[in-house]
Order: structure tokens, then sequence, then C-alpha cells
């Protein structure tokens, strides 16, 4: 937990340098910590617009966070040994950055189109496939066809014996006037 003071000691230590750290960027980081990057600036922000992306990538944020954390503010939620101490939602934050970089670098011509295109499709399906992004399920529709209607006089099988309407539709017949 974060007070009062040492929030104004963040300012002023940022402040020496001459550079500006409002309370909201301080409340962003923590805010980041503890939800994605996008819901975290919904909450300060209002809503989520295209300033999004370059208050996310300021490197500011990666000061800030680095300070933050060597004084103690910042803890990772996780020690897992396998993880390296990376939670869940930094690790979706940083596959979403990522994909925002990619993007840009892609739109200033840093790489090539077929490059950028084959590493955005590879960073969503990853994103998909790992963070549980459910797609949407309507208008599935299941054709259960009948198998069998009908028991043989002679031999006791199971048969399908189709109806007269049934074979007009699959024959395109037309009933005789």
């Amino acid at each position: 937990m974060i007070d009062n003071e040492q929030i104004k000691n963040t300012v002023e230590y940022f402040k020496k340098d001459g550079k500006s750290v409002r309370v909201r960027d301080i409340a962003f980081t923590l805010l980041a910590k503890m939800f994605d990057s996008k819901t975290a600036f919904q909450c300060l922000f209002g809503s989520d617009n295209d300033d999004y992306y370059n208050y996310v990538e300021d490197k500011m944020r990666d000061e800030l966070e680095a300070y933050l954390t060597e004084q103690g503010y910042i803890k990772s939620v996780s020690t897992d040994a396998d993880t390296g101490g990376i939670t869940f939602n930094e690790n979706k934050r940083e596959m979403e950055m990522l994909l925002a970089k990619t993007q840009m670098a892609l739109d200033d011509g840093l790489i090539e189109p077929k490059d950028g295109l084959k590493i955005l499709a590879d960073i969503r399906v990853k994103l998909n496939d790992k963070f549980k992004v459910q797609e949407q399920t309507k208008d599935r529709l299941i054709v259960v066809n009948t198998k069998y209607n009908n028991v043989c006089n002679h031999c006791g099988h199971e048969i399908f014996i189709p109806s007269k309407e049934q074979l007009m539709e699959e024959y395109n017949l037309v009933e005789k006037q």
C-alpha cells in the first residue's frame, strides 16, 4: 500500500530530474499491476480512446514502474519459480503491448508487411489460446439426420425408409398435376 507521503516523494523525485509525473500516472501504474492496462486506463480516463497506446508506450511508465518497484511500493503477486514472478495479467498485458508495438512498426514500415502480418497472427493466436478469449457461438446449427426409422420384417435390422416428401426434395421432383 502506498500512502500520500510516498506519492509526494515519488513526484518530487521525478521533478528533480525534470520529468513530469502526475498522481494519475502513479495510480495507472498501480492499477495496471492489479488489472490489465486497458482496464486501468478506462478507470482513470473514463473511456478507451486512441491515446491508450501512446500512454502505455510512454517510456516514463517504465521508469515510474521501475522506481515504484525499487522502492517496494509494487510487489509481484506471483513468486512461482516456473513463471519467474510474472503474473497472468502481466503476461497478458505484455502480449497486448507487443501486439501494439508490432502494429506500429508495421504501420511505420520498419518491418516487411509479410513478416508483420505473420507476427500479428501468431500473437493473436497465442492470446486467444493462452488467455481463453472466447469466440462467439451464435448461429451455430447442428443438423442431426435420422439414421433409422423402421425395422426390416425379414431380418430384423434397423433400416431407413425415406418418405415421399424427402425423396421429392432430395431429387428435386415435382408432384404430377
